[in-house]
């Protein structure tokens, strides 16, 4: 089974919008901008080839991570956020979204469907978000250290039986204390381990 093309990596900001006396927490921000996780390029279909459908389950996160704040953590490991600085809409559904768009931009025979689309699956894949954060790992004045974990579960959806099981990780730390930076590090981490994670689909599917 081949392997999924390389994925561009990017950021886009959004837009801005107006915040009357903000205070940034860490590290220093634009006001209000928006973010959102770059997506690859989706592959071109082959006419003849019956792929195996996956659904995607939204991942289960942590009270913590389940919304749309930008999550810092600080030496006690207590979590805070970003201040006039947002995703585009809450982590586990930026995170699904790019785990999709992840495997249409692939050459595996896998086509990836959103539980909405009601489309029967053989494999339901099943994830859990622990971790989506800045750690601040060398004091506030430092770049931090972007982690993403993702626990996997690969699911046979006739027999509920487990096919696979994996935890997928990536580390990147950013190029400077400001949000854009931290940002672009959150997007090379989350496209790291979601290029992994559909490779490893597509292997465990196959087998």
């Amino acid at each position: 089974m081949s392997r999924l093309r390389s994925v561009k990596l990017g950021l886009i900001a959004l837009s801005a919008l107006s915040v009357s006396a903000c205070v940034s927490l860490l590290p220093e921000v634009e006001p209000a901008a928006v973010y959102r996780l770059s997506s690859p390029e989706p592959r071109m279909g082959e006419a003849g080839l019956e792929p195996v459908i996956v659904q995607v389950q939204r991942p289960v996160a942590p009270s913590g991570l389940s919304g749309d704040e930008i999550a810092v953590a600080v030496a006690d490991r207590h979590l805070a956020y970003m201040s006039a600085a947002r995703w585009i809409a809450p982590a586990p559904v930026i995170i699904q979204n790019l785990i999709i768009d992840t495997f249409h931009a692939g050459e595996d025979g896998v086509e990836p469907v959103h539980p909405a689309d009601a489309i029967r699956a053989r494999f339901e894949l099943r994830l859990d978000l622990r971790e989506f954060e800045a750690h601040y790992d060398r004091g506030r004045d430092v770049a931090p250290t972007v982690r993403v974990r993702i626990a996997a579960r690969l699911i046979e959806s006739d027999g509920r039986e487990l096919v696979a099981s994996q935890v997928f990780s990536a580390n990147v730390r950013a190029g400077a204390n400001r949000a854009g930076a931290i940002v672009t590090a959150f997007n090379e981490a989350s496209t790291q381990v979601a290029t992994e994670l559909a490779n490893w689909t597509g292997d465990a599917s196959a087998r």
